[in-house]
């Protein structure tokens, strides 16, 4: 199976420079207290929440997800992000 480069690309102006500063080793770790620091912030706001999914749309998050580099959870996550954050539209009416 043959994967498109297209699914890689960067989906802004943001994301693409720091594509092109990795590509080009112009990034530095984290410093390890300001990782903790962040961390500790992304885990006070998150909440575990359960969905029911029928397993089509499952198998196909986890396959999208998989050609992406990720995992399903994080594909969901960030598209219920992106979504509520205006970055994602739905264009039918429910």
């Amino acid at each position: 199976m043959e994967i498109s480069d297209s699914m890689y690309e960067p989906m802004d102006d943001e994301e693409r420079s720091l594509m092109d500063a990795i590509e080009r080793g112009d990034t530095k770790p984290v410093p390890k207290e300001e990782l903790e620091t962040i961390k500790a912030s992304i885990k006070g706001n998150a909440h575990n929440i359960t969905i029911r999914m029928n397993d089509a749309d499952i198998e196909g998050m986890k396959a999208k997800a998989a050609r992406l580099g990720t995992n399903y959870q994080t594909l969901i996550k960030t598209l219920v992000h992106r979504y509520l954050n205006g970055g994602v539209t739905i264009n039918e009416a429910f």
